[in-house]
């Protein structure tokens, strides 16, 4: 069985998107595929519409505001459904922050939950963090930054942790969340 890959990467934005960093891998993995964490409505219709084009990007929701223990109520999620329908229905709390209640709303509206590996309750947690080396398993969450973060050269940032991701085997097959 060849090894899969599920690779994730967060704070991806307009402004802060590190693109040619995703080129270079994509020309490295020709069925390179990643799952971009964003807040929806802080990228434009065009920069959006320009990534789904990308079929080897995904968009994925990293909270709606970013924030601390946010919660989002029906309403909220139902006025930004215009938004949000072009996005995997696939959600991870800013800082890792998911209350029982938001839990409970996401897993209600049949979202994948995205959870930390210390978190006991039932969602897709990752096992590599992408600032070390891929760990030698056939199937692989990974996880990082698309910034520096932290900042220094032991950080998940796509900048930083390059070396370790190109360690990654060639026909390594790469998934959607």
């Amino acid at each position: 069985m060849k090894k899969q890959i599920w690779l994730d990467l967060d704070d991806f934005g307009e402004t802060n998107n590190r693109l040619d960093w995703l080129w270079m891998l994509k020309k490295e993995f020709p069925n390179f595929k990643v799952n971009l964490f964003t807040i929806p409505n802080n990228i434009s219709d065009a920069f959006r519409i320009y990534i789904q084009k990308l079929k080897w990007i995904k968009l994925c929701i990293h909270g709606y505001y970013h924030r601390h223990n946010e919660e989002v109520d029906y309403n909220e999620l139902s006025a930004m459904l215009p938004i949000i329908c072009s996005f995997a229905k696939v959600y991870r709390a800013p800082f890792w922050q998911l209350s029982d209640t938001m839990y409970k709303r996401l897993t209600k509206l049949k979202y994948k939950i995205m959870l930390h590996p210390d978190d006991k309750r039932e969602g897709v947690k990752f096992n590599w963090n992408i600032k070390d080396s891929p760990p030698d398993l056939p199937i692989i969450y990974g996880h990082g930054h698309i910034q520096d973060y932290p900042i220094g050269p032991k950080g998940n940032g796509i900048i930083q942790a390059f070396g370790n991701i190109m360690k990654l085997p060639r026909n390594i097959e790469f998934k959607f969340l």
